[in-house]
């Protein structure tokens, strides 16, 4: 039997053996080319720096081309040497409140997409989506998070129809918004000509469809979350959701959203139902909610010693009027304890309970 004495020499060995064949693989692999500069494993990263433009694809006219698409567009005009091109975006905040899922919000007459990813995952699967159904785009511009068809032209008529498509960022940060607009015309108009969009669809039964159909096919792509391909361009759009929690001391604490006031008031009725906050009352002339709020957030039934030492008593219930007030960026959401006492813990919590709730 070998003693310990041997049995370590052996392994100290072994070991330096084992680097010394690494160190000679490495050198041997630049030596036959495999490695270094000019090798096989060479380091690529910059090299689409130095990529040149080649010709479009031509698609013989007997063979279909619609399945033929630019997986990474490139514009036209390049915007110069400005970092987007140099250096990758930032990662996007760590936001709990992203929710993976497609849904079909509804406001009045209007309806859009809210999705739990980012503009950067998004923009390629709308392409997709245009391309699976054969619809040309006549343009798109990923940095504004804009995309029209074609004019498609309705049978049996000179009617003709065109949709944009419009990503903004969502209400909170890593998630999306996803606009559908729709015109006709009856052929007036050239086929290059930009078309005016109104601020309501044409036909809205025509934006439902195109809207409902978008949302099936997000909602079946998977590898959207995974971010296997992702828009560098579409990526700049502003990452920021459009609310945030502002705080400018003890006991003020305001909510801010960048939205319109009809939009606003019924975001925070959802919100507030949600959290299953209690309302008193609201007024939507007044823009004033007044709820009962305890302060508690919510956990488990407390176990023996939290028993034992109070840890289950009812906090205390504070009624706040909330209100709602129109300013240059959007809507301000401040909240104020009914009875004029100071709540600074129980203010900021009741805020940011509704910040959280938001959909």
């Amino acid at each position: 039997m070998l003693s310990v004495s041997t049995q370590v020499d052996k392994f100290k060995m072994l070991r330096t053996l084992t680097v010394l064949v690494v160190a000679t693989s490495v050198s041997a692999c630049s030596w036959l080319g495999i490695g270094g500069e000019e090798g096989w494993l060479r380091d690529r990263q910059d090299e689409y720096l130095r990529a040149e433009i080649t010709p479009p694809m031509q698609i013989p006219s007997e063979l279909d081309s619609y399945t033929i698409d630019e997986l990474y567009y490139i514009p036209e005009e390049a915007p110069g040497d400005r970092a987007l091109y140099i250096v990758p975006p930032a990662p996007k905040p760590i936001d709990s409140r992203v929710r993976e899922g497609v849904v079909v919000q509804r406001f009045g007459e209007r309806a859009w997409i809210v999705i739990g990813a980012t503009s950067g995952q998004v923009w390629p699967r709308l392409r997709d989506y245009w391309s699976t159904e054969e619809v040309a785009l006549s343009s798109e511009n990923a940095e504004a998070g804009l995309l029209e068809t074609v004019w498609l032209p309705q049978s049996d008529t000179n009617l003709r129809h065109k949709y944009q498509v419009r990503v903004e960022p969502g209400l909170h940060a890593g998630n999306s918004e996803i606009y559908v607009r729709h015109v006709s015309d009856n052929g007036g108009s050239a086929a290059n000509e930009p078309a005016q969009f109104p601020e309501e669809s044409d036909s809205q039964e025509r934006e439902n469809t195109i809207l409902a159909s978008i949302s099936l096919y997000l909602a079946d792509r998977t590898d959207i979350y995974r971010a296997s391909s992702v828009s560098m361009l579409a990526g700049s759009i502003e990452a920021l959701g459009k609310a945030r929690v502002v705080t400018a001391g003890a006991g003020d604490t305001r909510l801010e959203l960048r939205l319109d006031l009809e939009r606003a008031w019924s975001q925070l009725n959802q919100a507030i139902n949600n959290a299953n906050i209690e309302v008193l009352n609201a007024d939507r002339d007044a823009q004033r909610f007044q709820v009962a709020f305890s302060g508690a957030e919510e956990e488990e039934e407390p176990g023996f010693f939290g028993r034992l030492f109070g840890g289950g008593d009812d906090a205390e219930v504070i009624n706040f009027d909330i209100t709602v007030a129109e300013t240059e960026q959007g809507i301000s959401v401040r909240a104020v304890p009914s009875s004029g006492q100071s709540a600074p813990y129980e203010q900021d919590l009741l805020i940011r309970t509704i910040n959280d709730n938001l959909i």
